[in-house]
C-alpha cells in the first residue's frame, strides 16, 4: 500500500476539508503487520471491520439533518466532515477485501453490524437519536486517535499501515468537534446527549471488542504470554485505553461539556505538514 496525498492541505479545524488519497494496497502487508502481535494487529484491524458501515451511517445520518443548519460556516465543516468521513469508508473498504484475502472470516459480523445501524438505530430509533450516537462515537473516537498519535502507537508498525491510520487518526481530530455542535444546533437536549454517549460508547467498545475477538481467534495458537502481556499493555499499561477511556467517557455527561481539542491539535498537524 502506497500512500500518496494527491492535494496539500495543513491540518485546520476551522475549515475542514478531504484530502485526496492513493492508497494502492497489497498482499505484500504481513499478516501480523504490527510488530508481530495479533493483539496490537487486530486491535487495529477489528476497528478497520467496522468503519466502513459506520461511516456511511455517518454520511447519510448528517446529510438527512444538514438542512437543519442555518450557519453557512457550520454547513461547510459538516460538508468537510461528510467528505472526509466518505473517503475513510472507500479506504477501510479497501483493506477489508485484503483480510479477506489473508483468509480472516467475518462476513456474519459485518451483517449484524448492518442490522444495528440500519434497522434499529436508523429505521427504529430514528435519525436524531442516530445524530446523537455519532456525537457519542467521534467523542470517544477521538480519544483513540489521540492515543495512537501522541503514545506513538504505531511506532512498530509497517510503514504503510502506520501512514494509513496516522491519516485518519489526524482527519479525526481534525473534525473532532463538529458532530456535537451539529447535535446542538439540531437538538439540545441533555437527555439526547446522554442517550447517544451511551449508545456511542456502546458501539465504540462493543465493535473493537468483538472485531479484535473475532480476528485474534483466527490466529494459530494465539493463546500465549506474549498476547497476553501485549493485551495487558493496550488496556492498562502502556497505552491505557480501559482509564483513559472510562475518564473519556464520563467527561461526556458533564452538563456544560464543550469539546475543546486544542492540546491535541498539534498532534494532527504533524501529520499534515
Amino acid at each position: 500500500m502506497n500512500t500518496t496525498f494527491t492535494t496539500s492541505k495543513p491540518f485546520n479545524p476551522q475549515k475542514i476539508q478531504p484530502r485526496k488519497v492513493d492508497f494502492q494496497f497489497s498482499t505484500e502487508i504481513p499478516k501480523l503487520w504490527h510488530n508481530n502481535s495479533p493483539i496490537m494487529t487486530h486491535f487495529f484491524n477489528g476497528i478497520n471491520l467496522f468503519l466502513p458501515t459506520f461511516e456511511l451511517f455517518m454520511v447519510r445520518v448528517m446529510k438527512s439533518q444538514l438542512s437543519n443548519i442555518k450557519d453557512s460556516q457550520l454547513k461547510t465543516q459538516i460538508c468537510g466532515f461528510i467528505s472526509q468521513e466518505a473517503n475513510h469508508s472507500q479506504a477501510h473498504h479497501q483493506y477489508n477485501q485484503i483480510l479477506r484475502e489473508q483468509g480472516y472470516k467475518f462476513e456474519t459480523w459485518l451483517k449484524i453490524s448492518d442490522f444495528i445501524l440500519l434497522e434499529i438505530l436508523e429505521k427504529r430509533l430514528g435519525q436524531v437519536v442516530s445524530l446523537a450516537t455519532i456525537a457519542g462515537f467521534e467523542h470517544l473516537t477521538t480519544l483513540l486517535a489521540e492515543i495512537i498519535l501522541k503514545a506513538n502507537m504505531l511506532e512498530p508498525a509497517h510503514s504503510r499501515m502506520r501512514q494509513l491510520w496516522q491519516w485518519h487518526a489526524a482527519e479525526e481530530i481534525e473534525h473532532s468537534s463538529v458532530a456535537f455542535i451539529f447535535l446542538q444546533q439540531v437538538n439540545n437536549s441533555y437527555l439526547l446527549r446522554f442517550i447517544g454517549g451511551l449508545l456511542g460508547a456502546a458501539i465504540v467498545v462493543g465493535f473493537i471488542a468483538v472485531g479484535m475477538l473475532s480476528l485474534v481467534v483466527q490466529e494459530r495458537n494465539f493463546i500465549s504470554w506474549k498476547t497476553l502481556m501485549d493485551l495487558k499493555k493496550l488496556l492498562f499499561t502502556k497505552y491505557k485505553l480501559v482509564p483513559y477511556g472510562l475518564k473519556t467517557f464520563f467527561q461526556y455527561f458533564k452538563l456544560k461539556f464543550y469539546p475543546c481539542n486544542q492540546d491535541v491539535y498539534t498532534l494532527a498537524e504533524k501529520v499534515f505538514n
